[in-house]
């Protein structure tokens, strides 16, 4: 069986592995609620400022692993770009996360003792904040709106903000605006959304989302593209089953800091030597293009090349397989906007993606 390595240049999206093995961190845990400043809920130690939220990455390789390569990201209201990024770092300890764990990141401003005492981390405060060793794009990544879409990035050179950012799970849909939220009723009738409710990863999903999704379409009722309910599940929600007025305090939170129904199967840590030395070979201009837009290899044989946007517009070049080459790409019919360019390795096992912007 063919091993696919998969990379992403800057914040380009990876390429779809199989679920059939953990081998990647990936997100958990997703919590976003309606609670309005100047109550307490829940416990909580004060009252509340309306933040109550946290992530959690689960690690599904049967090794411990370093935190140190990996950071968070937001694209706030269908932004394409980072609008907020910060390294993993705990508060206290190693900064590992053992097999079978979980790391939770929550907002700098949560009250509610079961986010609190499960919290590794803090999103730096207020939103934008600069943290020393932290910040990589502004500070605040935990304050996150159910419109929001967000990612978990391993950087190649096992520090982040070092090499190449790698986009190993994506929450959402990079560069679309849903609205309120991303949601969709799953099998069983559920609504599952990204505003007031504590989602769960399903027990079988073992990778992340490596490719960005088509944008949401249609209803809750009948999603077309992203449909959230596919791989999350909600266990907890301000909203009563049948509707009607929202209650904050009746959300629970009580799957943060543990994936312990994960089903899937633990695997090898994967490595990124061989996606690094791929996309070092590969340039993409001018960018931003119009009309036409150049690849070129260098020491690299790539078999295919594909032009592609979210909306599911585009085009294809064929490469002749030589060590180096320079492509013409031919970008006219295009509409403007961000378009993700898919190279596959001549031998088919190496799959990365960069960014090409139409104007």
């Amino acid at each position: 069986m063919k091993k696919h390595y998969v990379l992403v240049s800057a914040l380009l999206l990876a390429a779809a592995t199989s679920r059939g093995q953990g081998t990647e961190l990936f997100l958990s845990e997703y919590t976003e609620g309606a609670h309005q400043s100047g109550i307490s809920y829940n416990g909580g130690v004060s009252n509340s400022t309306g933040n109550e939220r946290a992530l959690e990455v689960f690690n599904p390789t049967s090794s411990s692993v370093s935190l140190n390569a990996y950071s968070i990201r937001r694209y706030s209201n269908g932004s394409a770009t980072v609008t907020e990024e910060e390294r993993l770092v705990r508060r206290t300890g190693a900064n590992t996360l053992n097999s079978a764990a979980t790391f939770v990141y929550a907002n700098g401003e949560a009250t509610i003792t079961a986010i609190t005492s499960k919290a590794d981390q803090l999103a730096s405060f207020p939103v934008g904040t600069v943290t020393p060793n932290v910040t990589l794009v502004r500070g605040g990544v935990a304050y996150h709106n159910g419109n929001d879409a967000l990612a978990l990035v391993r950087w190649t050179s096992g520090t982040a903000g070092t090499g190449t950012p790698v986009l190993v799970d994506i929450f959402g849909v990079i560069g679309q605006d849903p609205g309120t939220s991303w949601s969709a009723q799953d099998a069983g009738g559920t609504l599952v959304t990204s505003a007031n409710q504590s989602l769960i990863r399903r027990a079988s999903v073992s990778s992340g989302v490596r490719v960005n999704p088509q944008q949401q379409g249609g209803t809750p009722t009948v999603r077309t593209g992203y449909n959230i309910s596919t791989e999350w599940e909600s266990y907890s929600s301000a909203f009563p089953s049948g509707g009607g007025t929202a209650d904050p305090a009746a959300q629970s939170f009580s799957r943060l800091g543990e994936h312990n129904d994960y089903i899937g199967p633990f695997g090898t840590y994967g490595p990124l030597k061989v996606l690094e030395k791929f996309n070092n070979g590969i340039s993409v201009y001018p960018n931003p293009a119009s009309g036409t837009a150049f690849v070129e290899l260098k020491d690299v044989k790539v078999g295919s090349i594909v032009v592609m946007n979210n909306l599911g517009q585009s085009i294809t070049a064929q490469p002749q397989g030589l060590s180096t080459e320079k492509i013409t790409l031919d970008i006219s019919g295009l509409k403007a906007g961000l378009y993700f360019v898919q190279f596959i390795s001549k031998d088919g096992q190496t799959k990365l993606y960069k960014e090409l912007m139409v104007k």
